[in-house]
């Protein structure tokens, strides 16, 4: 995936169907042919995009979204396609350093199996990370490492086998750790418990602060949001508010159960991005003998009309001086170009006239406006502020 004038770092590198780069780079394929990766890194935040289709008549790379920014890429005389990008483009298109990519192959959307792949917009995608020279935070650096481990387990809620990732910090498998506190971690609509991971970059994060003595130690545990309720004759239904059941009563006493964990509110957070953040808006104010932390990035408090819900959860903002004893932060932000910056500021604007801005009575109120849109360039330095936050 990248030019020799790169060290490979790990970050940048793993997908979510490998670790370690494409080797040998420009692997074997039918006899003697060799496929290029499908990104080439380039100094100066340039990229070569590569895309194998002997047969095709015409592929192009949409950037952003799949009705992003068009680039057409050109065939070469081996049946390889290829096309330049830059930083600037992706910046352009409103997503940069990190993007997505969303091939077209003779018109029908395909995805790239040489270059990276993560899961969003409810199917695998690829996606490009340009290296930045002022920034490591999300890097996988010489420091200690955690672990991250899947786990099963049954789910009441929906009546069948749930699964999510989880986050320990370096040394807890060797007993470093008695109790520690948790965070649950959600993700955005149309992904899944891997999101966080490996387009979040949630384990590079916690390792390096912790590394340098920025964040408190804790597990963190990453569920898959779109929570599925099995019907009958195998058919499924989703249902996002569900989230509120998957973690009360089951995956919450899971964990507690099967790793060192507190099992107090004030050793015990909730955050989540876009349809996340309204779980976590959800779940925190109906509940805040539960957690003690809430965090809301690039989103709501109150339910998204799609996704259904009541909102009898805001009746909790009408009790200031409960609120202050509540929780020790309540963390919102989101991204100066986001398209639901609009909705975040009306509810900025309806919390101050409940007296519960940050600088108007509600004391563990926090609001950060990032620079970017609603996309991981926001909520990674989203989760590392939060991170930084909690748990102190």
């Amino acid at each position: 995936m990248l030019s020799s004038e790169f060290k490979v770092n790990a970050a940048l590198s793993e997908t979510a169907d490998a670790f370690d780069p494409q080797l040998p780079l420009g692997g074997p394929m039918q006899g003697n042919k060799s496929v290029p990766a499908g990104i080439e890194l380039i100094n100066g935040g340039k990229a070569i995009l590569r895309f194998n289709a002997p047969n095709a008549k015409s592929v192009i790379v949409h950037i952003g979204t799949l009705g992003g920014p068009v680039t057409e890429m050109q065939k070469g005389g081996d049946g390889i396609w290829s096309a330049a990008l830059n930083v600037g483009q992706a910046r352009a298109a409103g997503s940069a350093p990190y993007t997505t990519l969303f091939y077209e192959v003779d018109g029908t959307y395909a995805l790239n199996p040489m270059s990276p792949i993560g899961w969003s917009h409810a199917h695998p995608i690829n996606i490009i990370d340009f290296p930045q020279d002022d920034t490591d935070y999300y890097l996988a650096q010489d420091v200690p490492h955690g672990t991250v481990a899947r786990e099963y387990y049954y789910s009441r809620t929906c009546g069948c086998l749930k699964s999510c990732l989880v986050y320990t910090p370096p040394g807890y498998s060797k007993g470093k750790y008695e109790k520690l506190p948790v965070l649950y971690l959600q993700h955005g609509y149309g992904e899944n418990e891997t999101s966080w991971v490996h387009l979040g970059k949630t384990n590079w994060i916690m390792d390096n602060l912790l590394a340098s003595g920025k964040a408190a130690p804790c597990i963190i545990v990453m569920n898959n949001g779109m929570v599925q309720t099995e019907q009958e004759k195998g058919s499924r239904d989703w249902d996002a508010l569900s989230i509120e059941g998957l973690l009360l009563d089951d995956c919450i006493p899971f964990i507690e159960a099967n790793y060192r964990a507190a099992t107090d509110k004030w050793n015990r957070a909730m955050a989540g991005l876009s349809m996340g953040s309204m779980q976590t808006s959800v779940v925190t104010l109906k509940h805040p003998e539960s957690f003690g932390y809430a965090g809301v990035f690039s989103g709501f408090l109150g339910a998204l009309g799609p996704l259904g819900g009541s909102n009898e959860h805001l009746k909790a903002l009408d009790d200031k001086a409960k609120l202050n004893s509540d929780y020790r932060l309540f963390f919102r932000c989101v991204g100066d170009t986001d398209f639901l910056i609009e909705r975040f500021q009306d509810e900025s604007k309806m919390l101050r006239e409940k007296g519960l801005a940050p600088d108007t009575g509600w004391a563990v109120h926090k609001e950060v406006i990032y620079s970017g849109g609603h996309d991981w360039n926001v909520w990674r330095p989203c989760l590392r502020d939060f991170l930084s936050l909690i748990f102190k």
